[in-house]
């Protein structure tokens, strides 16, 4: 019976490595940027950067996430400033389309004017592409390199090549994570160099709650801590959509 039993473990184990061997580095790819979807959560992370001469900026934020997977505009995201006193943070909605497009709005904490930044690049200090990596991506040339193991877990090495500039993931093939990432220039050269440490779980989520961000272009360090996440039931969806100027 136990031969039995150890022979079945090792077929399953065989079957989950051929399926994933199986899959094209384009799904890979959607697995990993639909990971979450359905799943509506909220997050709290801390900010710390670090420029070329040492000086040091922190802020927080409190994330939204919300889904409406049965409709076009399918992904909500709400990010909040967290300051002290009286002060007021600023304010971002990000809006994913099933087409892919997004939409991504501001308000402004003094004035409380709405900036529409849809099609303006990120600001350099902040990735939060584990929550907003765009569907855009699956629309590019996408393929394998040389497996590799990240954190002592083995993981599918993908590059998605672009005009601008490729971008190097590694993605494990059983929960889609990913563990690492490498942004190019047009001379192939690293931009940025993405780091994650301390993989937990909470609340049935798995999340990295360190990520280390290098711009080797600039000579500065982001790193991002993720102080709590939590599943979320938005019985009023109202705080994602964008506010109307004073």
């Amino acid at each position: 019976m136990r031969k039995y039993i150890q022979s079945i473990s090792i077929l399953l184990i065989l079957q989950l490595a051929i399926c994933a061997d199986a899959l094209s580095p384009s799904q890979i790819l959607e697995k990993a940027i639909k990971r979450m979807d359905g799943i509506d959560h909220q997050m709290t992370i801390k900010i710390q950067s670090k420029d070329k001469n040492d000086k040091v900026e922190t802020s927080n934020l409190e994330l939204f996430v919300h889904w409406q997977t049965d409709q076009d505009k399918y992904k909500m995201v709400h990010v909040k400033e967290l300051t002290d006193g009286k002060k007021k943070g600023r304010q971002l909605w990000v809006h994913t389309y099933k087409d892919g497009k997004e939409k991504k709005w501001i308000r402004m904490p003094r004035s409380g004017k709405i900036k529409d930044l849809t099609g303006k690049k990120s600001s350099d200090k902040v990735d939060l592409s584990s929550v907003t990596m765009p569907l855009t991506l699956l629309d590019k040339e996408i393929v394998f390199l040389e497996d590799q193991d990240i954190n002592e877990i083995p993981c599918k090495v993908i590059e998605v090549k672009r005009k601008g500039g490729n971008i190097r993931l590694w993605i494990d093939a059983s929960e889609y994570i990913v563990h690492k990432k490498q942004f190019y220039d047009k001379d192939n050269k690293i931009e940025r160099e993405v780091a994650y440490e301390g993989l937990t779980v909470q609340d049935d989520l798995k999340f990295y709650n360190h990520e280390i961000i290098h711009n080797k272009k600039k000579n500065s360090v982001v790193e991002i801590f993720l102080t709590a996440i939590e599943k979320k039931t938005f019985s009023d969806i109202n705080l994602f959509s964008i506010p109307k100027e004073k």
